[in-house]
């Protein structure tokens, strides 16, 4: 493949980008082995961004479109739950703290908060911003950093995450052994698709679907 950034300004295509994936095409792709929850729309959206950018023209770029964009759909999904993980354990390790230690001189606390308001308090941590703040500074002043009770969530993990990782790995390779088959049929296609895919995945791309 080539490198990013090197691609001829003057072969861009001219053809009108489409404001939206034809019938027939949405038709022949079929639907996209989505997981539950997750959105139709939003792949869609990717889709005809993709689309858009290298200038799709029939069919068989359609196709190949599609097969990039799965695989960098994939990719993200994997990142998403490894953040998700990571943060489910955070949260773990934040309850288990507000369980075993306690605020010098603050009010005390009953027992049934020990057994569910705990858990309560760390899922709250997570969603709100204002709340968690307020957690990180209990934490922090009973020597429960930040950083550590991250090292601790990570090491509750660590074997789910390296598996997550090489999943990651494998999705970035097929994206890639499909920009070099569509690099055999059609150069300048495969390189404005490995150019439009990266950027998704380092987060720098707006899907032009409006």
């Amino acid at each position: 493949m080539h490198e990013k950034g090197s691609y001829p300004v003057s072969n861009v295509v001219t053809v009108a980008p489409p404001r939206k994936i034809p019938a027939e095409i949405m038709k022949l792709l079929g639907s996209p082995a989505l997981w539950h929850g997750e959105s139709r729309d939003q792949y869609d959206a990717m889709l005809l961004g993709m689309a858009r950018s290298v200038g799709a023209r029939d069919i068989v770029d359609w196709v190949s479109v599609n097969d990039v964009t799965y695989h960098v759909w994939d990719g993200r999904r994997l990142q998403t739950i490894k953040a998700a993980l990571i943060l489910a354990k955070q949260i773990e390790v934040i309850e288990g703290l507000l369980k075993s230690t306690y605020d010098l001189g603050a009010p005390e606390k009953p027992a049934i908060y020990y057994i569910s308001g705990v858990k309560d308090d760390a899922r709250r941590w997570a969603t709100d911003s204002e709340f968690g703040r307020e957690i990180d500074d209990r934490l922090a002043a009973r020597g429960h950093d930040s950083a550590s009770i991250l090292a601790r969530a990570y090491s509750l993990c660590a074997t789910e995450l390296q598996a997550l990782d090489k999943a990651i790995a494998d999705r970035e390779l097929r994206r890639m052994a499909s920009l070099r088959e569509i690099d055999r049929r059609d150069e300048f296609l495969a390189r404005r698709l490995e150019q439009a895919s990266q950027e998704i995945i380092d987060g720098e791309f707006s899907e032009a679907a409006e």
